[in-house]
């Protein structure tokens, strides 16, 4: 990554503010001095990402025992990532099956539902099972679409950044579709389509085996 200038602000807060979340999301709570210490951040850019997190729902300051307050005085205030402060959607989508998962922000599976598919129905129609998937997912674990924070699709072929599908030999229907496009009128979060393998190998590295390398 090149050197951010000054006019990276944004850039520069959202990194900070992934840095923070990804370190509470690695411990139950913990205190401003903790997270600084992991992070490698200042004091006074931890507190100010710590504050915006709390205000947009991410971050909570957890309540002191008030037994340890009566003995030992008011301890340092500690703080911990709410898992439930929203949800993510992955979708998958292959030339005989489609499916949808439902996790809590910190990957707690929720629910999964899957729909069989002709691997010669057209683009339209896999799309209409994707999107009958999704429905009867969120529908069973109570959940409002608008509570979803991120929706990441796996499809197979060569995707393009913007989502679109630029070679597909599994479904050649699937070549040259705008699949980020399709899917992002469903959804009011963002949408990120990748390719299905390498999608494999990030949620390996998120949740699975791969973590600890």
């Amino acid at each position: 990554m090149g050197r951010l200038t000054g006019g990276d602000p944004s850039l520069l807060r959202r990194i900070n503010s992934a840095v923070v979340l990804h370190a509470l999301r690695a411990t139950d709570c913990a205190t401003l001095t903790e997270i600084t210490r992991v992070t490698g951040l200042s004091r006074p850019t931890v507190e100010g990402v710590v504050e915006g997190l709390i205000e947009a729902g991410y971050v909570v300051e957890k309540a002191a025992d008030e037994s340890v307050v009566r003995r030992q005085g008011r301890p340092a205030r500690r703080f911990r990532f709410r898992a439930e402060a929203g949800h993510l959607l992955g979708l998958d989508i292959g030339p005989h099956r489609v499916a949808a998962l439902l996790s809590d922000l910190d990957g707690r599976v929720l629910g999964a539902v899957a729909k069989d598919v002709s691997e010669t129905a057209s683009a339209d129609e896999r799309l209409e099972r994707l999107r009958t998937a999704v429905a009867e997912l969120l529908r069973r674990a109570g959940v409002a679409r608008e509570s979803l924070r991120a929706v990441g699709v796996a499809s197979p072929g060569i995707v393009e950044a913007d989502g679109t599908v630029r070679l597909c030999a599994a479904l050649p229907q699937w070549t040259g579709l705008r699949l980020g496009e399709r899917l992002s009128r469903s959804f009011k979060c963002p949408v990120l389509v990748e390719n299905d393998a390498n999608a494999a190998a990030v949620a390996e590295h998120w949740k699975g085996a791969a973590t600890e390398s």
